[in-house]
């Protein structure tokens, strides 16, 4: 049950673009894989029924999801004020201020989100299987999971980030040291090719009458 409701919560990260920011190693909300969005789409544009969007609703808040994307709106008021700073930098006090404002204003929005998650869980669970979720998350082992798991998905992707960065050096040397080998082989073979095959051996004297 918490490996697969972990990993559908990581999906769920990818396919809303962001990663929750815990610590300078998280990697940055852009570079999160981007999801399908005709995918994403179907299951927007899908009717449900209320009993199973409530029971989603429910779950939704429960599990705690919504604080995984609780970074979202000032992630992206971040990036808007680098964005409109560096194409007027003179106007820079100004630029914070407003944006500031407006994503005061927006955060008005935020339910939105919460909507779309609980339409993501829907999507995926027959109501009795949303109830079971229910059940589970109301358990002592069920808020325990939803408390912990923002920092363990932080963890992971840490560890995630290491692991690749392991791999990534391995098969950089490793295909370094093969071209280096390639590219030796054929330069051998060519000062082969100039230099021409080696000289016959001298003919023995013959013998004495």
């Amino acid at each position: 049950m918490k490996a697969s409701l972990a990993a559908l919560l990581i999906a769920m990260a990818a396919m809303l673009g962001v990663v929750p920011a815990y610590g300078q190693d998280a990697p940055a909300a852009q570079d999160a894989p981007a999801a399908d969005n005709s995918a994403l789409q179907k299951i927007l544009n899908t009717e449900l029924p209320p009993e199973r969007m409530a029971l989603a609703m429910k779950l939704v808040e429960l599990s705690g999801t919504t604080r995984i994307f609780d970074e979202v709106l000032p992630t992206i008021a971040d990036r808007a004020k680098n964005e409109f700073i560096r194409a007027n930098p003179q106007m820079q006090l100004g630029i914070i201020a407003v944006v500031d404002k407006i994503a005061v204003q927006l955060v008005k929005r935020r339910p939105e989100l919460d909507r779309y998650l609980a339409r993501v869980w829907a999507s995926g669970f027959t109501d009795d299987q949303l109830k079971e979720l229910v059940d589970f998350f109301s358990s002592d082992t069920g808020k325990r999971f939803s408390t912990a798991l923002p920092q363990i998905l932080a963890v992971q992707t840490s560890a995630a980030q290491e692991w690749g960065k392991s791999v990534s050096e391995e098969l950089n040397v490793k295909v370094q040291a093969e071209l280096t080998a390639a590219v030796q082989a054929e330069q051998n073979a060519l000062q082969s090719d100039i230099a021409g095959p080696p000289p016959a051996p001298a003919p023995a004297p013959a013998p004495a009458p």
